[in-house]
């Protein structure tokens, strides 16, 4: 593949994921830093919006949209049987999700409709080319990933009227962030049903058990119909009681799923394991929204840190080290420096959760500097473990 200059040979702009998971893990813990800075009181980025909503953009519409469209591009292609995204296309991109990230570190000095013009333009600019690929006749069995990301770019449109227009806000700009972290779930439940099969036949077939993997469509599709009933309610009636139950009814369907995956000697595989532990702390990130919303000794916010950080943050490094291996021609050994990548970002979910709760007064040291020190050794170490594969051309010599 050429791109730039003539006969230059770049295997970085080869397909969609090389480039957006390379970005997404070093821009992960930069996201971060003015919104702790300013919780620490150790410096003050000047901001065109309060702090909390800075940061919540930054990670769903910054980091989350980088993996999820570096995902989304190396994915419908083969769903799809359409031509992949490359070359300056691609590089083309990449430098429009740049520009949209240095709008909102200088959102203090520019206009804010063309802060919202730059960032909005990327998400739509995939969704036109994905929408296109998968209303083909070999992409429509795959067109619910289409719908549920045109919810997440319609969410991210109302996160902008909301902040920029007040007056006409259909939500919040923090409901819509809330919202946009839920719909980014259903998209984790949606392609767990994909992905899920391909790993856990791997995992069974490497301890030495036989057989297909027996999962449930029933059950999936009950479970994620259970999960967008949540996703309408939590957006109409935040912490409302029967909010409450629909929360708990669809944790409960994300279980009885998760009852059907391998357990036993195939969970040992890491990467069954990193799609498992996403799952799991989305179970219990939906039983505290739940319980929050039913009892009083539970703070509002409860549980939303579990379904942010550790299910939407640890299946986000799943695909990234699922999809870095077979998409660059290798086998599904996990480089060792995951393990402890997963260890850091399970801590950081349980501090982030349960710290505001428990411990307030250890806010700021246990439940904010802390996690953002694990956050970062998190996604450090997946770039230290994966950036020679994003950036090298393909272990078994193929294209992409």
């Amino acid at each position: 593949m050429k791109t730039g200059i003539a006969g230059f040979q770049s295997p970085w702009l080869a397909y969609g994921f090389r480039p957006f998971f390379l970005l997404a893990a070093l821009y992960a813990p930069f996201a971060l830093v003015p919104w702790v800075g300013t919780l620490l009181q150790q410096f003050t980025l000047p901001m065109a919006m309060m702090p909390i909503l800075w940061h919540g953009h930054e990670m769903l519409f910054g980091f989350a949209s980088a993996a999820l469209v570096g995902f989304l591009l190396t994915s419908i292609p083969s769903w799809a049987s359409v031509p992949h995204v490359q070359g300056k296309a691609l590089a083309a991109l990449v430098v429009l999700w740049l520009l949209g990230r240095l709008a909102f570190w200088l959102s203090a000095s520019l206009p804010g409709v063309l802060i919202a013009a730059l960032n909005i333009a990327f998400p739509l600019s995939v969704i036109f080319w994905a929408m296109l690929a998968l209303l083909s006749a070999t992409g429509r069995k795959h067109l619910s990933i289409g719908v549920v990301l045109l919810a997440f770019v319609l969410i991210q449109g109302l996160f902008y009227l909301g902040w920029l227009w007040p007056e006409l806000a259909l939500l919040s700009p923090q409901a819509a962030l809330n919202t946009a972290v839920n719909v980014l779930l259903v998209l984790v439940a949606l392609t767990a049903s994909r992905i899920v099969r391909v790993v856990a036949m791997a995992a069974r077939t490497e301890v030495g058990e036989t057989g297909p993997v027996r999962l449930t469509p029933a059950r999936e599709y009950l479970a994620i119909v259970a999960l967008i009933v949540y996703v309408v309610a939590d957006m109409l009636a935040p912490g409302h009681p029967v909010t409450g139950w629909i929360a708990l009814a669809a944790a409960a369907a994300q279980a009885d799923r998760l009852s059907e995956w391998p357990w036993g000697k195939a969970m040992g595989k890491l990467y069954l394991l990193l799609l498992t532990t996403a799952y799991l702390w989305m179970i219990a990130g939906l039983f505290l929204v739940g319980i929050s919303a039913l009892v009083d000794s539970l703070p509002g916010y409860a549980g939303r840190h579990a379904l942010s950080v550790g299910a939407a943050g640890t299946a986000i490094l799943a695909v990234f080290c699922i999809a870095g291996l077979r998409h660059t021609g290798r086998s599904l050994t996990m480089p060792r420096l995951i393990w402890p990548a997963l260890g850091a970002l399970f801590l950081t979910a349980l501090l982030r959760t349960l710290v505001p709760i428990w411990w307030p007064e250890m806010y700021l040291l246990a439940g904010v500097g802390l996690p953002f020190l694990l956050w970062l050794i998190a996604y450090f170490l997946y770039v230290i473990a994966y950036a020679r594969f994003l950036v090298s051309v393909r272990a078994d010599g193929l294209p992409g």
